[in-house]
């Protein structure tokens, strides 16, 4: 249950509001514009001020909601921006763009061919071998492992669909690495640990249930379809969760922290679904 409002968050709020609105009047109008690519600096400017009002809001739910409806309007306007991504590049196998199942596909996803490129921040240049993963938090043993220690875990090799919350899904996703659960049991993860926190350089987490991470296809992998894994896709070493949406894959992932709780990640704060299931369509979290 929401705590009461105080008078500083109504204000917040109906500012917060304000803005949205002057935010769609001008998404609504940019068609009739001369050039609809200018009008997206503008509404991104009205969104931003927004979202920068949310620490104005002191009950974590009411704030965590009045971010979704900023996130669902930002991701909206990310979906243009996204176009000359969508195609193959050269160093990228182009993917499947047709099913004979359409089933296979999530509601309200594309097929794309190409792989875009979509993170928090800046590529961090991390040299294979600097990596390393921490298992900490509720567990019996903190566990440190270098890439070469992972390399020796049993490897496996599982091709899978991969989801964005911005509505694109590539096909047929060859990943290379090892089950998050083999890694987990090397802490020896404490029966409380119900959640965990994962975070990726330079600044990123998501959470994620310890029962999700156990998952046979659920791995921390350093090769996509046959290569080393790109930079820019989080290589040298990418958590891969292909049953939820792309978010909940952290890039550069450097540590795993069990907890008793569902703790929000990075994205979570700022009004994306706890859980992120593309098949249940869980984008966001309930609006205000």
């Amino acid at each position: 249950m929401a705590a009461p409002q105080r008078p500083d968050d109504d204000a917040a709020i109906s500012e917060i509001r304000a803005l949205v609105t002057r935010a769609d009047d001008l998404r609504k109008a940019a068609p009739a514009r001369r050039d609809p690519e200018a009008a997206r600096e503008p509404v991104m400017r009205l969104l931003d001020q927004a979202r920068g009002l949310l620490a104005g809001i002191t009950d974590g739910d009411t704030r965590r909601s009045h971010a979704a409806v900023i996130a669902q309007r930002i991701s909206d306007l990310d979906l243009d921006a996204l176009a000359p991504m969508l195609e193959p590049s050269a160093d990228v196998a182009r993917a499947p763009t047709s099913v004979e199942d359409p089933s296979r596909i999530p509601p309200g996803q594309h097929l794309t061919a190409g792989w875009p490129v979509l993170h928090v921040g800046t590529v961090p240049e991390i040299d294979p071998g600097d990596v390393r993963l921490i298992v900490t938090g509720r567990v019996r043993s903190r566990t440190v492992v270098d890439l070469e220690a992972l390399r020796a875990l049993p490897t496996t090799t599982v091709t899978r669909d991969f989801h964005c919350v911005t509505r694109w899904t590539r096909l047929d996703n060859s990943w290379t690495g090892v089950r998050v659960r083999d890694v987990l049991d090397l802490a020896d993860v404490r029966d409380s640990a119900t959640h965990a926190i994962v975070s990726g350089h330079p600044a990123y987490s998501t959470n994620l249930d310890v029962e999700e991470l156990r998952a046979d296809d659920c791995l921390l992998t350093w090769a996509h379809d046959g290569r080393d894994l790109p930079r820019e896709h989080g290589g040298p070493l990418r958590l891969v969760v292909p049953s939820r949406y792309g978010w909940k894959s952290v890039k550069w992932v450097f540590e795993i922290r069990l907890v008793d709780r569902d703790v929000p990640g990075y994205w979570e704060e700022r009004g994306y679904h706890d859980v992120g299931d593309p098949w249940r369509e869980q984008r966001f979290r309930e609006q205000a």
